[in-house]
């Protein structure tokens, strides 16, 4: 059974602003895949947890964080409250929530960029970048 969207999308929003850092597992620091794992902690959904990840790419082992705690999803079938993992290059290395405003859809992740959390269209680079998707599971 999946878990319920609009909790998983709202207590992603809960996370806006909170400063960007590589492994943060807090709200004084968080990654894209720390936000993805508290997320799904504070809702009770999951307990995996890995720090065993580079700021580079490094092959397929970002993905198998998320098959470890998630179930997979087709791409075209991503709704709001998914995780959307993307590649720069060749391999998986940032990972986000598919979210909605106002009928279009958007991105919620921590950008390194940026040095925050944010919520952004998904638009631009992020669909072209896309490579897998997964929802949360009700244990």
């Amino acid at each position: 059974m999946p878990a319920d969207p609009l909790a998983v999308v709202a207590a992603a929003r809960s996370w806006l602003g909170v400063p960007w850092r590589h492994q943060g597992r807090t709200r004084q620091g968080v990654d894209c895949a720390g936000l993805v794992v508290l997320v799904g902690r504070g809702l009770g959904l999951a307990d995996y947890d890995t720090h065993a990840y580079s700021r580079r790419p490094e092959g397929h082992g970002f993905v198998e964080h998320f098959r470890a705690a998630m179930d997979g999803r087709p791409l075209p079938d991503a709704g709001p409250g998914d995780v959307l993992v993307f590649a720069d290059t060749t391999y998986p290395c940032h990972c986000g929530f598919l979210t909605e405003k106002h009928g279009v859809a958007h991105l919620l992740h921590a950008h390194a960029l940026r040095r925050k959390v944010i919520e952004e269209p998904y638009a631009g680079e992020w669909p072209m970048k896309v490579k897998f998707a997964f929802r949360f599971r009700v244990a």
